[in-house]
């Protein structure tokens, strides 16, 4: 269903399209959070729970929503207009024109923002991480190349990757490992994503903290140079952003040289490559993988950023390159907006 029905029916039944938007916000909620009970349900809204009761009540009636002892969750007819739920919710809560606006001011072909907020609700990343799945599914083709890098953001998307047809595609990692958990690792990502996609992938389990000495050594191994050579080939690049403090750490970096690298004016780390507010290269880590300019030659980048503490990192990474889609929440999107306006009112 489009905007212009959307109005239509606000204009033609006010009080019916308030009842659909409670119900469609209620069952948005359930398939995320499902299965789930109704007081949970009632906290995680922000609703009294009499009324999650009545909405809940009216939901099962219609065969939307069944329950368990583990708590509430949708039906198979509820998943047959998932779709148009989750527009409908995106309509009303303004999330629509919302990426809209930031699809023109930062330079982005498309924007998707998911309800909530990352920092405040954990399971909104895993909304993210659906979305970006979706997109990235319809994005890829047989015969191409995909670098992934590491981290929760990256996590998030190949858990909710879609089933469907298989894509003969390759998945790299787009750099070495950090001293992260396991599963984060970009390595283990791209394999888990290779195994939803139905394509292949290839390790590069390459510290990403060595010193040059010991890569210009590494390189020289088969092992190390091929999957290298193959990522300067990408076709679609996924990465989540980050905030340059908290790589830092993951860096084992010194609190003062922390505190420098802030100073600086350092505020997003895109693999290895730290950022100012402007989109503008302060420092490279050392490590192998995706050189900084790089990214003007991937044909499609896609970047997942939840939470609002990500806005500012957001904002510096699609200023330093176009990114073909950035899927993010609505507590990062609404930030990002308070600081474009505060930057013009200077």
């Amino acid at each position: 269903m489009d905007e212009t029905t959307l109005t239509l029916i606000q204009k033609l039944a006010p009080d019916l399209m308030e009842a659909l938007a409670s119900r469609a916000m209620v069952l948005e909620r359930i398939s995320i959070l499902g299965p789930v009970g109704r007081r949970a349900l009632a906290q995680r809204m922000g609703m009294p729970e009499r009324e999650a009761r009545m909405l809940t009540d009216t939901l099962r009636a219609d065969g939307l929503i069944d329950v368990s002892p583990a708590g509430m969750f949708l039906t198979k007819r509820a998943y047959e207009i998932l779709d148009f739920v989750r527009e409908l919710v995106r309509s009303r809560t303004g999330l629509a024109s919302l990426e809209v606006q930031l699809m023109r001011l930062l330079n982005v072909g498309r924007v998707r923002i998911v309800p909530g907020d990352a920092d405040q609700n954990p399971d909104v990343l895993d909304e993210v991480g659906r979305v970006a799945g979706e997109r990235l599914r319809k994005t890829l083709s047989s015969g191409m190349i995909l670098a992934v890098n590491g981290g929760t953001s990256v996590h998030a998307v190949a858990t909710h990757i879609p089933r469907g047809s298989d894509i003969n595609v390759t998945v790299l990692p787009a750099r070495g490992g950090l001293g992260r958990s396991q599963e984060t690792q970009a390595s283990n990502l791209a394999e888990m994503i290779a195994l939803r996609l139905g394509g292949k992938h290839r390790p590069l389990y390459l510290p990403d903290n060595l010193p040059q000495s010991a890569l210009k050594e590494l390189i020289k191994l088969d092992e190390i140079r091929e999957p290298l050579e193959e990522i300067q080939r990408a076709d679609v690049l996924l990465y989540g952003i980050a905030r340059a403090d908290e790589m830092a750490r993951n860096r084992l970096m010194s609190e003062s040289s922390i505190d420098e690298l802030v100073q600086k004016g350092a505020v997003a780390e895109v693999l290895g490559h730290c950022l100012d507010i402007n989109g503008h290269l302060l420092a490279s880590a050392s490590g192998l993988g995706l050189p900084e300019d790089s990214f003007s030659r991937i044909p499609t980048v896609i970047a997942v950023a939840a939470g609002s503490r990500k806005a500012e990192a957001i904002l510096a990474v699609t200023r330093h390159h176009h990114h073909a889609c950035l899927v993010t929440d609505e507590g990062a999107a609404t930030r990002i907006m308070a600081l474009i306006r505060a930057e013009k009112a200077l």
